[in-house]
């Protein structure tokens, strides 16, 4: 991989917080990483994930992924993020691959199954990664899901993530569910609740006035 990638991972992942130029370069880097728009990255990141044995280097380049992903080549950064998610096992790794899928556009063509297995963590932060990822899509799967854990959950963080998502990529058939939660005594819960809601019909009535 060309060398200015690996110092960007390299800053991004090892940071001295006693030093003042490491946590320079670290913020540097991250800036840096947020302006990538070479499509030509995508394939070394993605031979560089497959064989880097230190899981926080390919942390940092899981979030390079998702900035790149913003900039050029959306979908082909979201398959390798994708396909990634079963290789990993470290809370923190995963989280990073997912928080990076969340921010890119996923069509309903490409295949995000595997994903859904980590909705289901017994790590929140993974958890809570999963659910976040499933925005940008417009999956009607997706949105099963996610009203699947607004049905049988009752971990409040989980609910305001999941309405938090739905809040972007809803349809109508979540509202009975949301609506329940209207009543909730958690004020989150409530509140995302309403915003999913609004969010929701105000869609429906932008597609009724075109």
């Amino acid at each position: 991989m060309r060398e200015q990638l690996l110092e960007m991972i390299a800053h991004m992942t090892f940071v001295d917080t006693k030093s003042r130029e490491s946590i320079t370069d670290s913020w540097r880097a991250h800036r840096e990483s947020e302006a990538l728009d070479d499509p030509t990255i995508v394939s070394e990141l993605a031979e560089f994930v497959s064989h880097e044995p230190n899981k926080g280097c390919r942390q940092s380049a899981y979030t390079i992924l998702g900035k790149l992903g913003r900039n050029v080549a959306g979908q082909e950064c979201a398959t390798v993020l994708l396909s990634r998610l079963a290789c990993e096992d470290n809370k923190y790794v995963l989280s990073a691959a997912l928080d990076a899928l969340a921010r890119l556009w996923k069509p309903r063509t490409l295949d995000i199954s595997s994903i859904y297995p980590l909705l289901e963590s017994r790590h929140w932060l993974v958890r809570h990664s999963a659910i976040r990822s499933l925005a940008n899509t417009d999956s009607s799967e997706a949105e099963e899901h996610l009203l699947s854990i607004l049905e049988k959950s009752d971990d409040a963080d989980d609910i305001v993530y999941c309405q938090a998502t739905l809040n972007q990529i809803g349809t109508p058939r979540g509202i009975p569910l949301m609506e329940r939660n209207l009543k909730s005594r958690k004020r989150d819960v409530r509140g995302s609740a309403r915003s999913a809601i609004e969010a929701i019909k105000k869609r429906l009535e932008g597609a009724a006035s075109l």
